[in-house]
């Protein structure tokens, strides 16, 4: 794993405050739309009896937009973390693009690319056995 100072290159896309600024929508929408009323529920739920890797997420989203991370993180625990995530990610981005300083880059092997995608599968299963049993 290499980190380094990059500066940002005209026309680079700021993934960051893409998916931050998708993060904050939900949050938002979820802020102040009743959306618990007309989400759907789970499908794979009905059909198999158990719940899904994502259960949960959306009554998550909503404790987070109201500021019940105790809540949140009880739904779903990963989707709550990944929305914070999201939002730091966001605000950094934001602020390296207003400034115009360069920005933290971490680069990865390949190998280290795998571990990443396996840890992330993991924590999915981690999450989805969490959901099982709490939901």
């Amino acid at each position: 794993m290499r980190i380094f100072l990059k500066k940002r290159t005209p026309g680079q896309i700021e993934f960051g405050i893409v998916y931050g600024g998708i993060a904050l929508l939900a949050l938002m929408v979820a802020r102040f739309l009743p959306v618990l009323s007309f989400a759907p529920s789970c499908v794979f739920k009905g059909l198999t009896g158990v719940p899904c890797p994502t259960c949960g997420s959306t009554r998550s989203i909503v404790h987070l937009s109201h500021g019940d991370l105790a809540a949140s993180l009880l739904m779903n625990p990963l989707m709550s973390m990944t929305l914070i995530a999201a939002l730091v990610v966001f605000a950094y981005s934001l602020i390296t693009l207003i400034t115009d300083v360069p920005r933290i880059w971490v680069s990865f092997s390949e190998q280290e690319k795998n571990m990443i995608r396996a840890l992330s599968v993991l924590l999915i299963l981690a999450n989805w056995l969490y959901v099982g049993l709490a939901l």
